[in-house]
């Protein structure tokens, strides 16, 4: 929530941005607490070049004890408020030596067995809106819960029946992105070394940054996510003959991508299914709209030809 959930409000609590330092004595300090509490307890990944922090963001799950009380853990990190919005729930825990002020920490509660995926996916910041959308042109899509393939099919008319599951094992999303695990599994020095790794992914095209290319998605996250908008307009023009060297696309096609990416996670037999039963579905609509049509054809032709015998019998008359 960027550190900015108790600011508002009739009774907002001053929040202030935290130095590495404060950062990391916190995360070390919370991350000791709350494994009294759960089970799994980590934070994502941090975006590089980060100078202040707005809060403190941590992903956990498996609760020691049950059910779930957010306020004994209140209690235990001396929160001063508490803000539910399960699955995350926001704590105000009192700024190290500056009175009056408050740390946003920020607790995701994950199903375990999404809480690796979940993990992977807030790692380095906005690193995964730049590697997708280079992966949606080929029908792949990443999100809170796993990488998805669409199916071209169905998508045109539902997005949400067109996706078909392939896995939520991060190593083997980043072996089929072709992108290197262990410069995952760390921090990255810098910005440009970031950009540089997602350009290396295998689907990368420079094409799908170009402005006149980019969704509506995409045009919102120029505006609002500076990390996005540094990548595509000062990243990408100075270092466009690099970056197509290090992950072009251009030989692949949406269909090789299908073929490959059912194959490579065994779920050819799901696809198919999937699109046998929209096919059925889609001709009996078809069958009931074309029925509904000769009904209303053969009312109107009754209708005309009623109008008709009345205006006859009324001229004999």
């Amino acid at each position: 929530m960027g550190g900015k959930a108790f600011s508002h409000g009739p009774e907002p609590l001053l929040t202030p941005r935290m130095p590495p330092t404060v950062y990391r004595h916190l995360l070390d300090h919370f991350l000791v607490k709350l494994a009294a509490f759960f089970e799994r307890v980590a934070s994502p990944i941090e975006a590089p070049e980060k100078v202040t922090f707005g809060d403190v963001d941590l992903l956990v799950a498996e609760p020691r004890d049950t059910p779930f009380n957010i306020t004994t853990i209140a209690k235990a990190l001396d929160a001063d408020r508490t803000l539910p919005f399960p699955p995350i729930y926001s704590l105000a825990v009192p700024y190290p030596d500056l009175e009056g002020s408050f740390v946003q920490l920020d607790l995701q509660l994950c199903k375990s067995a999404n809480f690796e995926w979940e993990l992977f996916h807030k790692s380095h910041g906005d690193l995964w809106n730049l590697i997708g959308t280079s992966i949606r042109p080929f029908g792949l899509t990443a999100n809170d819960t796993g990488l998805y393939l669409r199916i071209p099919e169905i998508e045109l008319e539902n997005r949400k029946r067109a996706m078909v599951f392939l896995t939520a094992k991060p190593d083997s999303v980043l072996d089929f992105l072709a992108l290197d695990r262990d410069d995952w599994s760390r921090p990255f020095d810098t910005m440009e070394v970031m950009f540089a790794y997602a350009c290396s992914c295998r689907f990368f095209r420079a094409q799908s940054y170009e402005k006149h290319d980019l969704k509506s998605n995409d045009r919102k996250r120029m505006a609002q996510r500076e990390v996005f908008k540094r990548f595509v307009e000062d990243y990408l023009p100075n270092r466009i003959l690099g970056v197509q060297n290090e992950g072009d696309a251009s030989s692949l096609t949406r269909y090789d991508v299908f073929e490959e990416a059912l194959r490579q996670f065994d779920k050819g037999e799901e696809a198919e299914t999937r699109i046998q039963q929209w096919r059925q579905e889609r001709d009996k609509l078809s069958r009931k709209q074309a029925a509904r049509q000769w009904r209303r054809k053969q009312a109107m032709e009754d209708d005309a030809y009623t109008d008709a015998w009345m205006q006859f019998s009324s001229s004999k008359a």
